[in-house]
Protein backbone atom coordinates (compact mmCIF):
# COMPACT_ATOMS: atom_id res chain seq x y z
CA UNK A 1 0.00 0.00 0.00
CA UNK A 2 1.00 3.58 -0.76
CA UNK A 3 1.93 5.73 2.40
CA UNK A 4 -0.31 8.48 3.07
CA UNK A 5 1.41 11.30 4.76
CA UNK A 6 -1.04 13.55 6.19
CA UNK A 7 -2.98 12.80 9.47
CA UNK A 8 -6.23 12.27 9.63
CA UNK A 9 -7.79 15.82 9.65
CA UNK A 10 -10.62 16.08 12.58
CA UNK A 11 -12.12 18.92 14.68
CA UNK A 12 -9.84 17.69 17.50
CA UNK A 13 -6.72 18.79 15.94
CA UNK A 14 -5.18 22.23 17.99
CA UNK A 15 -3.52 24.89 15.33
CA UNK A 16 0.26 24.90 15.70
CA UNK A 17 0.50 28.60 15.85
CA UNK A 18 -1.62 29.82 18.68
CA UNK A 19 -4.92 29.69 16.00
CA UNK A 20 -7.31 27.72 17.69
CA UNK A 21 -8.77 24.66 15.97
CA UNK A 22 -6.89 23.51 13.05
CA UNK A 23 -9.86 22.65 11.66
CA UNK A 24 -13.67 23.28 11.75
CA UNK A 25 -17.15 22.51 9.83
CA UNK A 26 -20.58 24.39 9.61
CA UNK A 27 -23.77 22.36 8.36
CA UNK A 28 -25.34 24.17 5.51
CA UNK A 29 -27.61 21.49 4.31
CA UNK A 30 -28.94 17.92 6.36
CA UNK A 31 -30.73 15.54 5.70
CA UNK A 32 -33.95 15.47 8.06
CA UNK A 33 -37.85 14.61 6.80
CA UNK A 34 -39.26 17.46 4.75
CA UNK A 35 -35.69 19.28 4.17
CA UNK A 36 -34.75 20.48 0.33
CA UNK A 37 -32.41 19.66 -0.88
CA UNK A 38 -32.25 15.88 0.52
CA UNK A 39 -28.23 16.40 1.34
CA UNK A 40 -25.73 16.57 3.67
CA UNK A 41 -22.83 19.68 2.40
CA UNK A 42 -20.97 21.61 4.56
CA UNK A 43 -18.61 24.17 4.83
CA UNK A 44 -15.16 23.25 5.74
CA UNK A 45 -12.73 26.00 7.69
CA UNK A 46 -9.32 24.78 7.30
CA UNK A 47 -6.09 26.88 9.26
CA UNK A 48 -3.89 25.37 6.62
CA UNK A 49 -0.40 25.92 8.77
CA UNK A 50 -1.45 23.38 11.03
CA UNK A 51 -1.87 20.51 8.58
CA UNK A 52 -0.26 19.56 5.95
CA UNK A 53 0.26 21.46 3.72
CA UNK A 54 1.85 23.05 0.85
CA UNK A 55 4.04 26.77 0.55
CA UNK A 56 4.95 29.20 -1.76
CA UNK A 57 7.05 32.10 -2.48
CA UNK A 58 3.98 33.96 -0.97
CA UNK A 59 4.56 32.82 2.07
CA UNK A 60 7.55 34.90 3.58
CA UNK A 61 7.79 37.37 0.24
CA UNK A 62 5.22 39.86 -0.34
CA UNK A 63 5.50 39.35 -4.49
CA UNK A 64 6.01 35.86 -4.15
CA UNK A 65 4.55 33.51 -6.36
CA UNK A 66 1.88 31.96 -5.43
CA UNK A 67 0.40 27.74 -4.77
CA UNK A 68 -1.79 27.95 -8.01
CA UNK A 69 1.22 29.09 -10.10
CA UNK A 70 3.17 26.29 -9.74
CA UNK A 71 0.79 23.86 -11.66
CA UNK A 72 2.25 24.09 -14.73
CA UNK A 73 5.74 22.00 -14.02
CA UNK A 74 6.51 18.74 -12.44
CA UNK A 75 6.81 20.17 -8.63
CA UNK A 76 4.23 18.33 -7.47
CA UNK A 77 5.10 14.62 -8.86
CA UNK A 78 7.99 12.66 -9.65
CA UNK A 79 11.15 10.98 -8.28
CA UNK A 80 11.84 11.51 -4.26
CA UNK A 81 14.01 10.64 -1.36
CA UNK A 82 12.71 9.75 2.32
CA UNK A 83 15.87 10.88 4.70
CA UNK A 84 15.35 9.39 7.81
CA UNK A 85 18.45 10.82 10.20
CA UNK A 86 19.74 8.30 12.71
CA UNK A 87 19.72 8.79 16.26
CA UNK A 88 18.84 11.54 18.23
CA UNK A 89 20.34 15.33 17.54
CA UNK A 90 18.12 17.32 19.45
CA UNK A 91 19.21 19.80 21.86
CA UNK A 92 18.08 21.09 24.72
CA UNK A 93 18.21 24.94 24.13
CA UNK A 94 15.58 25.81 27.34
CA UNK A 95 11.58 26.05 28.28
CA UNK A 96 11.42 22.38 26.63
CA UNK A 97 12.53 23.37 23.37
CA UNK A 98 14.45 20.98 21.48
CA UNK A 99 16.49 21.99 18.20
CA UNK A 100 18.29 19.64 15.56
CA UNK A 101 19.76 22.33 13.12
CA UNK A 102 20.77 19.66 10.28
CA UNK A 103 24.44 20.68 9.00
CA UNK A 104 25.45 20.02 5.14
CA UNK A 105 28.04 17.29 6.24
CA UNK A 106 25.03 15.77 8.27
CA UNK A 107 22.53 15.65 4.89
CA UNK A 108 24.82 14.38 2.80
CA UNK A 109 26.07 11.43 4.58
CA UNK A 110 22.13 10.62 4.88
CA UNK A 111 22.04 10.83 0.95
CA UNK A 112 25.43 9.52 0.62
CA UNK A 113 26.61 12.20 -1.58
CA UNK A 114 23.61 11.82 -3.95
CA UNK A 115 21.61 14.59 -5.45
CA UNK A 116 17.84 14.29 -5.46
CA UNK A 117 14.69 16.21 -7.21
CA UNK A 118 12.78 16.19 -4.07
CA UNK A 119 13.35 15.50 -0.60
CA UNK A 120 11.62 14.45 2.79
CA UNK A 121 13.08 15.29 5.59
CA UNK A 122 13.10 14.03 9.32
CA UNK A 123 14.81 11.85 12.35
CA UNK A 124 14.39 8.08 13.47
CA UNK A 125 13.35 9.15 16.70
CA UNK A 126 10.74 12.31 16.79
CA UNK A 127 7.75 11.92 19.50
CA UNK A 128 4.22 13.20 18.18
CA UNK A 129 1.73 14.89 19.71
CA UNK A 130 -1.94 13.87 19.91
CA UNK A 131 -3.00 14.47 16.29
CA UNK A 132 -0.27 12.53 15.01
CA UNK A 133 1.99 15.61 13.74
CA UNK A 134 5.77 15.76 14.68
CA UNK A 135 5.81 17.39 18.43
CA UNK A 136 6.42 20.98 17.44
CA UNK A 137 9.14 21.04 20.61
CA UNK A 138 11.23 18.69 18.63
CA UNK A 139 12.28 21.44 16.31
CA UNK A 140 14.16 20.01 12.86
CA UNK A 141 15.02 22.44 10.61
CA UNK A 142 18.03 22.63 7.53
CA UNK A 143 21.39 24.77 8.37
CA UNK A 144 21.63 27.65 5.45
CA UNK A 145 24.44 25.70 4.07
CA UNK A 146 22.78 22.19 3.97
CA UNK A 147 19.17 24.28 2.45
CA UNK A 148 22.28 26.52 -0.48
CA UNK A 149 23.66 23.02 -1.48
CA UNK A 150 19.80 21.28 -2.19
CA UNK A 151 19.22 24.60 -4.66
CA UNK A 152 22.72 23.46 -6.50
CA UNK A 153 20.88 21.01 -8.03
CA UNK A 154 18.99 22.66 -11.18
CA UNK A 155 16.67 20.00 -11.03
CA UNK A 156 15.86 20.06 -6.71
CA UNK A 157 11.94 21.40 -6.57
CA UNK A 158 10.33 20.33 -3.40
CA UNK A 159 11.68 20.17 0.24
CA UNK A 160 9.53 18.40 2.32
CA UNK A 161 9.63 17.95 6.13
CA UNK A 162 8.12 16.29 9.29
CA UNK A 163 7.96 19.47 11.31
CA UNK A 164 5.52 22.41 11.73
CA UNK A 165 8.57 24.70 9.45
CA UNK A 166 11.20 24.91 7.70
CA UNK A 167 12.71 27.61 9.78
CA UNK A 168 12.93 28.37 13.68
CA UNK A 169 14.07 32.08 13.94
CA UNK A 170 11.70 33.13 17.39
CA UNK A 171 11.79 37.44 17.66
CA UNK A 172 13.24 37.03 14.40
CA UNK A 173 11.84 38.77 11.26
CA UNK A 174 14.56 36.84 9.06
CA UNK A 175 12.79 33.03 7.29
CA UNK A 176 16.39 32.39 5.86
CA UNK A 177 15.71 29.08 4.65
CA UNK A 178 12.32 29.45 3.50
CA UNK A 179 13.69 32.25 0.82
CA UNK A 180 16.88 30.13 -0.07
CA UNK A 181 14.61 26.98 -0.80
CA UNK A 182 12.35 29.42 -2.19
CA UNK A 183 14.45 30.22 -5.03
CA UNK A 184 14.16 27.08 -6.69
CA UNK A 185 11.13 24.72 -5.05
CA UNK A 186 7.96 24.65 -3.23
CA UNK A 187 7.88 23.08 0.26
CA UNK A 188 5.54 20.86 2.43
CA UNK A 189 5.45 20.56 6.31
CA UNK A 190 3.67 18.98 8.44
CA UNK A 191 4.32 15.21 6.88
CA UNK A 192 3.46 12.48 8.81
CA UNK A 193 6.68 10.14 7.91
CA UNK A 194 6.73 7.89 11.45
CA UNK A 195 6.38 4.78 9.74
CA UNK A 196 7.93 5.53 5.98
CA UNK A 197 11.29 3.86 5.80
CA UNK A 198 14.79 5.86 3.93
CA UNK A 199 14.86 5.40 0.56
CA UNK A 200 13.61 6.03 -3.21
CA UNK A 201 9.80 6.97 -4.08
CA UNK A 202 7.22 8.61 -6.03
CA UNK A 203 5.12 11.35 -4.88
CA UNK A 204 2.14 12.76 -5.71
CA UNK A 205 1.29 16.13 -3.39
CA UNK A 206 -1.09 18.11 -5.24
CA UNK A 207 -2.62 20.59 -2.76
CA UNK A 208 -6.03 22.27 -3.63
CA UNK A 209 -5.91 24.88 -6.49
CA UNK A 210 -6.75 28.19 -4.85
CA UNK A 211 -5.64 31.38 -6.83
CA UNK A 212 -3.31 33.35 -4.86
CA UNK A 213 -2.79 31.36 -2.27
CA UNK A 214 0.70 31.45 -0.08
CA UNK A 215 -0.63 27.73 0.96
CA UNK A 216 -2.70 25.18 0.62
CA UNK A 217 -3.49 21.61 2.40
CA UNK A 218 -2.17 18.92 0.82
CA UNK A 219 -2.49 14.74 1.31
CA UNK A 220 0.99 13.64 -0.55
CA UNK A 221 0.93 10.04 -1.84
CA UNK A 222 4.34 8.20 -1.40
CA UNK A 223 4.37 5.05 -3.98
CA UNK A 224 6.98 2.81 -3.79
CA UNK A 225 8.68 1.62 -7.66
CA UNK A 226 7.10 -1.78 -7.07
CA UNK A 227 3.83 -1.04 -6.47
CA UNK A 228 4.01 1.51 -9.62
CA UNK A 229 4.91 -1.25 -11.89
CA UNK A 230 2.12 -3.48 -10.61
CA UNK A 231 -0.25 -0.54 -12.22
CA UNK A 232 0.93 -1.65 -15.25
Amino acid sequence: MPYILSPIINEDVQGLWGEGAAYSRESIYSISPGNIPPVNYEKHIFNSHSLTHVEAPKHVLSEGKTVDQFFESNYFFGSCTVVRLKGNNYKEIGDGIFHWEVSLEELKNSLNGKKTKKLLLTSDYYPTNDSGFHDPNYVLTLEERAAKWLIKNPLFNLYGTSWKSSDFSPGSLERPIHKTLFKQAVITECLDLKLVPEGDYFIVAYPLRIKNSSESPVTPVLFTYEELKDCF
